[in-house]
């Protein structure tokens, strides 16, 4: 990567959280930003300055689904990469934003990397 980019990590469940993190700590060019569910990612988003990435679940406690909180991250941060991940086999990447990239759980440090460098090359700059 050229430049750092902020990712924000929306799950619920915290090992996931912390394993996302850890993993885009150790990797060059990253900083994170972790939210707790729905309403931890929505708080973020109206706190945060730039973002430059949103990696979220699907399935969320609270009001809005991963996939709502990426199609609201879109309209605020117009040129963000999305990655949506999901352990759910109900799930089927048709359902994701266009620009996004589907990730199924579980899954490694590269393929959540590789995952990233696609979503950030669909994003029109």
């Amino acid at each position: 990567m050229d430049a750092n980019k902020t990712v924000l990590i929306v799950d619920d469940d915290v090992l996931v959280l912390e394993s996302i993190d850890l993993h885009l700590s150790a990797a060059d060019g990253f900083q994170t930003i972790c939210a707790q569910g729905s309403a931890g990612a929505t708080s973020h988003m109206l706190n945060a300055q730039g973002i430059d990435v949103i990696v979220a679940d699907v399935v969320l406690a609270g009001s809005m689904s991963g996939i709502d909180i990426c199609q609201k991250a879109i309209v605020q941060y117009p040129k963000i990469a999305v990655v949506v991940i999901t352990a759910d086999p109900e799930v089927h990447c048709a359902e994701i934003p266009e620009r996004g990239v589907f990730l199924r759980k579980p899954f490694g440090g590269e393929q959540l990397l590789d995952a990233i460098e696609e979503a950030l090359k669909k994003v029109v700059r």
